[in-house]
């Protein structure tokens, strides 16, 4: 909900492409991301659009049965916020045709490509399920 509100809330006041200078290394820029992580794998015709749609949907069904599957609820909290994350920029792509990144860290002249909060919620999620899993499997042994 956090991430939805806020794209509605820089699709409504902000035009594509603009850039607005929060604070050093940080702008705020509405851009559309038709492919996947990064803008990697953007779609060339609307056959691989449906695949990305697709894949997208899958992931997220199998997300969620290993969320069902799970009896941990450290990491059911983890594969919560991953699937909210994931739902979130598929959701994206049914109102948009793209996912709204804006959020734009740079230094100097390079910056990384732009993001929203449901990428920061699929990442954070990803790295805490990782590290959660190598430090359980550790202290088991």
């Amino acid at each position: 909900m956090l991430d939805q509100a806020t794209k509605l809330s820089i699709t409504s006041f902000i035009n594509a492409g603009t850039f607005i200078n929060i604070c050093p290394h940080f702008n705020v820029v509405l851009t559309f991301n038709a492919g996947t992580s990064f803008g990697l794998l953007a779609p060339n015709n609307l056959s691989e659009y449906y695949l990305i749609i697709i894949l997208s949907i899958l992931c997220i069904v199998f997300l969620f049965y290993i969320f069902i599957k799970s009896y941990n609820s450290t990491e059911k909290i983890m594969y919560a916020i991953l699937i909210g994350g994931a739902t979130s920029n598929l959701v994206d792509r049914f109102l948009h045709g793209a996912v709204v990144d804006f959020i734009d860290i740079y230094y100097k002249t390079w910056h990384w490509p732009a993001f929203n909060f449901a990428d920061m919620f699929i990442c954070c999620s990803a790295i805490s399920l990782v590290g959660y899993n190598l430090f359980a499997s550790q202290s088991s042994k």
